[in-house]
């Protein structure tokens, strides 16, 4: 009789804490989709602001590679705000790590549902390996811009939150000018700009693997957990 009542509560206590455990990997699942949702609209528009930018950018050195006073500074103003800018993508990482350093990932059940949690995760650690690493460049190329022309009167990208870059249309100003016409000057600013090409080239790479990851990840916990 004692085994018998022993054993139930062994089964009764096993019970309640599979629910506990189901509820939470429930909670955590929900906060880690809603957080993927969010930050693949933010990775689009940031995949789609560099694309455009090294188009912009290969103009700007055809420019600077043929400079002409009378035509070509107003295109350098239009276009310098692509070499000006670093579009860094910020995802959320918060119930990532959570998941990772409390140990709360044994609540997902499914190995596939982790591996692709994992690669997700390593593919942003490479993203951010790359951002440090080419860091320099845009400090670079601001402080080259910096002593090259009037920052004010750039076309700058407006940053609507922590990862979206709005270009507005350019107003030409008759007033605008460059602060040094040497020609070895032209040729360093072509060469700043074709070295941030093969930066973005390599972001653009690894940001669009990091998209599929995202996109297996967010349709796994959502067929996993009937997440809408």
């Amino acid at each position: 009789m004692l085994f018998l009542a022993v054993t139930l509560g062994f089964f009764v206590e096993n019970k309640r804490e599979h629910i506990v455990e189901n509820k939470r990997a429930r909670q955590y699942a929900s906060f880690l989709y809603d957080d993927l949702v969010k930050d693949t609209s933010s990775l689009l528009e940031g995949i789609d602001f560099m694309a455009t930018g090294i188009k912009k950018l290969d103009t700007l050195i055809l420019v600077l590679k043929s400079f002409d006073p009378a035509i070509s500074v107003p295109r350098v103003y239009a276009l310098s705000g692509y070499a000006y800018s670093n579009p860094i993508f910020n995802p959320t990482m918060s119930t990532i790590e959570q998941l990772k350093n409390s140990g709360s990932l044994r609540y997902f059940h499914d190995k596939n549902l982790i591996q692709i949690f994992s690669k997700y995760d390593n593919d942003i650690l490479i993203l951010k390996t790359i951002e440090d690493r080419n860091a320099y460049l845009s400090e670079e190329m601001r402080k080259f811009l910096a002593q090259f022309l009037d920052l004010k009167k750039v076309n700058l990208p407006v940053v609507t939150d922590s990862a979206r870059f709005t270009m507005h249309a350019f107003t030409v100003d008759i007033n605008l000018k460059l602060y040094k016409n040497d020609p070895s000057q032209f040729e360093q600013f072509a060469n700043l700009c074709t070295l941030k090409q093969i930066d973005w080239s390599n972001r653009l790479a690894r940001q669009s693997r990091i998209l599929i990851s995202m996109r297996n990840l967010t349709r796994s916990l959502k067929d996993e957990y009937h997440l809408e």
